[in-house]
């Protein structure tokens, strides 16, 4: 995908990540600039997330795991959160359809991003919702 055109979609989702949106979830958003979401799910058990939006949408974003001061993650709870490393990036990742990483996985292989892509809650905003959703149900 043509880098201008990844820079217009990645701007068209983030211009929907306000302030207000981001108290509404518990957010704290670090950085929202072409190619990278940073952003920390806020609570008792924070958890950082570093979205890669290069080639939106045409590739989903890469979400790296990290702790709210950065470092590596360290006991993540499973479901979708895997402290195990991917086979591509060798690092722990989340298994989530709208993920790169969950597209990229042997055992996903056959469950294609261009199925999802353009579907309600699959921007930027609804998957950062979606994950932070998942990572509260476990996260206690």
């Amino acid at each position: 995908m043509h880098e201008t055109l990844a820079r217009l979609n990645f701007d068209a989702d983030v211009e929907l990540l306000t302030p207000q949106l981001a108290r509404v979830h518990g957010w704290i958003i670090h950085f929202k600039t072409f190619p990278v979401i940073d952003v920390t799910f806020d609570g008792t058990r924070p958890l950082r997330v570093r979205l890669m939006c290069d080639d939106w949408p045409e590739k989903p974003p890469s979400a790296e795991l990290v702790s709210a001061d950065g470092s590596p993650p360290q006991g993540l709870p499973g479901g979708v959160f895997h402290q195990d490393l991917h086979p591509t990036t060798q690092k722990p990742f989340v298994c989530m359809r709208g993920f790169r990483e969950y597209h990229t996985h042997p055992s996903h292989a056959t469950d294609h991003w261009e199925a999802y892509k353009g579907q309600d809650g699959m921007n930027l905003p609804g998957l950062l919702a979606q994950l932070s959703h998942a990572w509260r149900k476990v996260a206690k």
